[in-house]
C-alpha cells in the first residue's frame, strides 16, 4: 500500500492575543486531494510566563504536551 502525504502541519498552543487558524484550511487542501496529514502537537517545555518574563523572572510553567 502506498501512503501520499501531503502537507505536513503543525497545531500549536492559542494564547488570549494569537489564535492561529490556518491549519484548517491546509488541513481541507490536504482532505481535498485525498492526502493523508501528519498533524504536530505542541508541547511547552521550559516557557516562562509573560508576566514572569516581563518581572525579569526566571520562574517556568509546568511542561504541557497537546493530545488528541
Amino acid at each position: 500500500m502506498v501512503y501520499r502525504f501531503g502537507e505536513i502541519i503543525s497545531i500549536p498552543y492559542f494564547t488570549e492575543k494569537w489564535r492561529p487558524y490556518s491549519f484548517y484550511d491546509k488541513i481541507k487542501a490536504n482532505r481535498d486531494h485525498n492526502l493523508h496529514t501528519l498533524l504536530l502537537l505542541d508541547i511547552k517545555v521550559k516557557e516562562i510566563s509573560e508576566e514572569n518574563l516581563a518581572r525579569g523572572k526566571k520562574i517556568y510553567e509546568p511542561p504541557r504536551f497537546m493530545s488528541t
